[in-house]
């Protein structure tokens, strides 16, 4: 059953997210892991790379896409992980707006972004 509230669009792009939060693995925090998103919407997106990660590891996602191209700085919480072809997929919702982060931007510009 697909719990989605929002459509997804499909995109691949790469970037890294950096862990904020792991209490399965506080060794993670500050590390950065090279990920690709499979698709996202407004306030979530799948990913997928070679680690796994936790649900609720916090992490902040450093990506640039859109056109015009620019540059956002999210928030988001893993909600789930599924062992896929050799890799890791994992659910990611983005966090309401937090100092330093640009949730309220991404929202406001998705169609651009998409």
């Amino acid at each position: 059953m697909d719990k989605r509230r929002e459509p997804r669009i499909e995109h691949k792009i790469r970037f890294f997210v950096h862990i904020h939060e792991c209490n399965d693995n506080p060794d993670l925090v500050g590390v950065s892991i090279a990920c690709e998103a499979v698709d996202f919407s407004s306030h979530g997106m799948q990913i997928r790379t070679d680690r796994e990660l936790t649900p609720k590891t916090l992490l902040k996602i450093t990506i640039g896409i859109g056109d015009p191209f620019a540059m956002y700085v999210l928030r988001g919480e893993i909600r789930w992980v599924k062992f896929v072809d050799n890799e890791y997929h994992m659910g990611v919702m983005l966090m309401e707006e937090e100092e330093g982060t640009d949730l309220d931007a991404w929202v406001e510009h998705f169609d651009a972004v998409s």
